[in-house]
């Protein structure tokens, strides 16, 4: 067993530096390997974000109107005017007019 283990010793002494390069070669391979394997989860994961902060931005623009129209509508303008288009409403001071014409 002893004489194993010194042939062993001498040989890695005398072979050191080539069994020290084809580890590395070997190491570097595999990370190259895997790294071109990632590619495509990593195209696909920048695409994913690209359309993400698309939609972003696009909630962003819809909140705005959101916004402006919340605005809007709590004037007291646009509340008579839905009350007079949608409910037929008008105020006590205000002069009706008919078209009793018959043309529409």
């Amino acid at each position: 067993m002893i004489r194993l283990k010194n042939k062993v010793i001498d040989y890695y002494k005398k072979h050191s530096i080539g069994i020290t390069i084809t580890i590395v070669c070997v190491l570097s391979g595999w990370f190259i390997i895997n790294g071109l394997m990632q590619t495509p989860a990593i195209n696909a994961n920048r695409k994913a974000e690209e359309e993400t902060r698309a939609k972003i931005e696009e909630e962003k623009e819809r909140q705005k109107e959101i916004d402006n129209l919340t605005t809007k509508v709590n004037t007291d303008e646009y509340i008579e005017r839905i009350a007079s288009e949608k409910l037929g409403l008008v105020k006590s001071n205000a002069t009706i007019f008919y078209d009793v014409s018959g043309d529409k």
